[in-house]
């Protein structure tokens, strides 16, 4: 029997709920850590609305975007910004948007699997010094140049982390957070609002490589628009939280969502489903 228009409604009916309410959950922790949750997103977008992995990539940037826009606006006057905070992330919003354009625009090329093994074991590491670190109430920043030294850091960290992020279809905040912390000596809270700022040029340029590539047909946008709907109320949530919540407590919350992630990526999600 062929499709009906009414098979179709209940179809969307069923994928917005579940989107909707995923995304709410996704959300909280995006506003309150800085994260762009594309690593939770992607294993609902696969394994409960059944997208093939390239389509749910596409998908999680168009949500990403929105995510990470109302992150930054909702969490900008929550911290002092500084001269170096902005120098730090103009220099980052550059390298990313060149980072995740290539990362995007040579997606189906890339070694997927060894990008994914080496996620999984960055976030793993971090995140379980991060948990240490919450506990002991302690704080270390690995390097913290300074100058030219600091800002060519500062290009080819941020180049990188968008052009695996780009070719994964996810923002990198995970990824990018622990970098700004150990890598950059910024207190948790200004390295998740950094984060979320470099996002938007990063998810913004993979959403439009996605796009022109026709891994975001039309169809998918309805399902992605009411995901992001709940993910925005999610951030609404998650940044009212956030001066509530000390820098050890959201450390450990971190280091938790790190290895969750981990875990999320641990998933055989790569593997190319059939188009619906």
């Amino acid at each position: 029997m062929p499709n009906t228009g009414h098979e179709t409604s209940i179809s969307l009916r069923r994928e917005g709920t579940i989107g909707f309410f995923s995304g709410i959950v996704i959300g909280i922790a995006a506003g309150m850590i800085g994260v762009g949750g594309g690593e939770f997103r992607i294993p609902v977008l696969i394994y409960l609305l059944r997208l093939p992995v390239r389509v749910a990539a596409g998908a999680n940037t168009v949500i990403g975007l929105a995510v990470v826009v109302l992150g930054v606006f909702r969490r900008w006057g929550q911290h002092q910004w500084t001269s170096d905070d902005y120098t730090l992330a103009t220099v980052m919003v550059a390298a990313s948007l060149v980072g995740a354009l290539l990362g995007a625009h040579f997606a189906n090329r890339l070694p997927i699997r060894p990008l994914k093994t080496f996620v999984i074991a960055y976030l793993f590491v971090v995140g379980v010094w991060m948990v240490v670190e919450a506990f002991l109430h302690a704080e270390h920043a690995l390097l913290n140049p300074t100058g030219f030294s600091r800002w060519t850091l500062a290009a080819a960290t941020a180049f990188a982390i968008a052009g695996i992020s780009g070719s994964l279809g996810v923002a990198g905040g995970e990824m990018r957070i622990p970098a700004l912390m150990y890598l950059f000596g910024l207190p948790i809270k200004a390295a998740g609002t950094v984060s979320l700022l470099v996002s938007i040029p990063t998810v913004a340029s993979a959403a439009f490589a996605y796009r022109q590539q026709g891994h975001i047909p039309n169809n998918v946008l309805a399902v992605a628009a009411v995901m992001g709907i709940g993910s925005m109320l999610g951030v609404l949530i998650g940044a009212a939280l956030l001066p509530y919540v000390d820098k050890h407590t959201l450390k450990g919350i971190l280091g938790a969502i790190l290895l969750a992630a981990t875990a999320c990526l641990s998933l055989p999600w790569l593997r190319e489903r059939s188009v619906r």
